[in-house]
């Protein structure tokens, strides 16, 4: 079968603690057809020299001052020709095998448009602590709760076409109203593997600005798609879809689970995988 081209966009401004890792993860899954496309946003520490010795590989590659994360990935997506389509952040990470794995699936699930894996967490030395364990998709409970992991979502160009591009007047739930807005044409999958690596640290968008322009965004998200929880039970249903996947990540843990894409438990540096790779190779 004729694999399809995956077009990736990553933004970037000063993460040089971690872009080399994020390019890294791409450019070692030597995807044959793979265009990847980064979107620096002027950077003032040295992530440009940690990205230079894979500059060449990039499809297309500029730094320059940008409207920011939001802008940077709308106009990546501009340049994109990719029959799938993705963006990671120059934080987070892809595992092993995930591009592979994607365009197989698309590949044997023409009816799906759009897939996303459970959530491995890694903090700022690469260790894993932590995951969320997702249930099958559910259009309704996906499109009330911010849970769709970021990273691990690839879609087709159809539905890209059909829906749009990133609304880049949104600085944090820009990925959330994007999924919102896919999910009422879009036929989603969660699959029963893990794609990709979700980075918490201390700058992060999540860890500092969550509870401010975070909620406000997502609010905003449910106000101008109409979104909302019954009256009689708004309070208590609002905690309870992320305390089921808090609780069915601890007994994944407990019980010492696994599924493709990462051994179990945590505590282990990640980048193992990237050497154990290349060592079976």
């Amino acid at each position: 079968m004729k694999l399809p081209t995956i077009s990736i966009v990553t933004p970037s401004f000063n993460q040089g603690n971690f872009v080399s890792d994020t390019v890294a993860s791409i450019i070692s899954q030597r995807y044959p057809k793979l265009e990847y496309i980064f979107m620096d946003g002027g950077s003032t520490d040295n992530t440009l020299q940690q990205i230079a010795p894979y500059q060449k590989q990039f499809f297309h590659f500029e730094s320059q001052p940008d409207g920011g994360q939001s802008a940077a990935i709308a106009k990546g997506f501009e340049y994109a020709t990719g029959e799938i389509m993705a963006y990671l952040n120059s934080d987070d990470v892809l595992l092993p095998g995930t591009l592979n794995f994607v365009a197989h699936y698309f590949l044997n699930h023409p009816e799906i448009d759009f897939i996303y894996g459970h959530r491995c967490i890694i903090d700022e030395k690469n260790q894993v602590i932590g995951h969320w364990i997702l249930p099958l998709h559910s259009h309704w409970l996906m499109s009330r709760w911010d849970l769709i992991p970021q990273e691990s979502c690839f879609w087709r160009r159809s539905l890209f076409e059909k829906q749009g591009n990133i609304n880049s007047s949104y600085h944090f739930a820009m990925d959330y109203e994007l999924f919102v807005r896919y999910m009422k044409k879009g036929r989603f999958a969660r699959v029963n593997r893990f794609l990709a690596a979700f980075r918490m640290h201390k700058q992060s968008k999540t860890a500092t600005q969550l509870d401010t322009i975070g909620a406000e965004e997502i609010t905003k998200v449910h106000k101008e798609h109409s979104i909302y929880f019954p009256p009689m039970i708004s309070s208590i249903a609002s905690h309870c879809f992320p305390l089921w996947v808090q609780l069915r990540s601890a007994v994944f843990l407990r019980l010492k689970e696994s599924f493709p894409g990462l051994p179990p438990g945590t505590g282990f540096d990640i980048t193992i995988l990237w050497g154990k790779e290349n060592n079976d190779k």
